[in-house]
């Protein structure tokens, strides 16, 4: 006897397994976590103000820079004045008549005249010079911002780079729509030092393309402010895909969009489908299809608008792509014939004989 128990229980269990007898309905208040549909945080409260860069002071000398430089030798000859307007390459260097290349990105404008004449000294060429620096115009650098921000389109800044915080805050700060996914992509240059025929020192550089993913809802503000965007770059802001409900059964057919940066509940999608068709006493269970994440199976949620009502726990938080029906019972189906026999009897006394 025990070993004829034994079998008719593993034949049973293997019944069940082969046939799908594994659990795939709920209730609203029993949904396991891998099935819970994930809250949709709005983006656009997001204040990166306190995080956001300064900008670089105007006094500093930078790359793409046009420089006047007024030198005198200090000698008290006729051709003691020299005034060249130069430039400052890739790598932060101008090249001076006579003096030769000299750093000066990174320099306050008193800071680059002395640089200056601490290298013509250093190098014997003029040995008791004087000189002055102004800026006499700046390279525009720009990066470029599209996507979930209110103000998309290219922002200026002051220095080679900034901060993702103020290129946030610069385009307006995000939309609703922003699905918290940030690309960023761009072309770095790396300046190289070669010898040319005449022994001189000469700059070339090499570009490269980067590209990095940057998720808002794992970084912290404190993080955002920390991330550097060097100018030329685009950013950009992902939107939040379309997130359609739809709700089906004894109420209007329609498929709901979900509001940007709003979290849709089931009396909620019930609303925006126009609302019930009966009331909660005639028509109250609700039956929620929703597809397995990463996969192509489905499980079934049953829902009560009643329960909902009266408990929040029960007023179940929806997922994009769930189906949403109105179950139909004798009640409703009893209501809707007559309804549609009363309505086709008026249309017939409409029509003229």
């Amino acid at each position: 006897m025990p070993g004829r128990w034994t079998k008719l229980i593993l034949l049973s269990v293997s019944t069940c397994l082969f046939a799908g007898c594994a659990r795939s309905q709920f209730t609203a208040t029993s949904v396991p976590a891998r099935y819970a549909a994930r809250p949709i945080r709005d983006y656009s409260q997001l204040d990166l103000t306190a995080y956001a860069s300064l900008d670089a002071s105007e006094d500093v000398i930078r790359s793409g820079d046009r420089l006047q430089v007024n030198l005198n030798t200090g000698t008290f000859t006729e051709d003691s004045e020299h005034t060249w307007k130069v430039s400052v390459d890739e790598s932060g260097e101008a090249a001076l008549p006579n003096i030769g290349a000299v750093k000066l990105a990174g320099l306050s404008q008193a800071e680059a005249a002395e640089s200056i004449v601490q290298t013509s000294l250093q190098r014997d060429v003029f040995l008791t010079p004087s000189v002055a620096v102004a800026v006499e115009d700046r390279r525009k650098r720009t990066i470029m911002v599209t996507g979930a921000v209110k103000t998309p389109g290219p922002i200026t800044i002051s220095g080679d780079e900034t901060s993702l915080a103020d290129v946030i805050v610069r385009s307006g700060g995000l939309t609703a729509e922003a699905s918290g996914a940030i690309s960023v992509s761009g072309v770095d240059f790396t300046p190289e030092n070669i010898v040319d025929g005449e022994n001189a020192i000469r700059p070339v550089g090499q570009s490269a393309f980067r590209a990095q993913t940057i998720s808002l809802a794992n970084t912290s503000e404190s993080e955002v402010g920390e991330i550097r965007i060097r100018e030329g770059s685009v950013v950009h802001v992902e939107p939040s895909p379309p997130r359609p409900i739809q709700v089906i059964g004894v109420i209007r057919n329609q498929s709901v969009e979900v509001p940007a940066g709003k979290n849709v509940r089931l009396l909620d999608a019930i609303t925006l489908a126009g609302g019930q068709t009966y009331s909660n006493w005639i028509s109250d269970r609700i039956t929620i299809i929703r597809r397995e994440p990463g996969g192509n199976k489905t499980v079934r949620i049953k829902a009560s608008i009643r329960k909902a009502t009266a408990d929040a726990e029960a007023n179940l938080l929806l997922a994009p792509y769930d189906i949403v029906s109105v179950e139909e019972n004798a009640l409703t189906f009893t209501l809707s014939t007559l309804s549609g026999f009363i309505g086709a009897g008026m249309n017939a006394t409409r029509v003229v004989p």
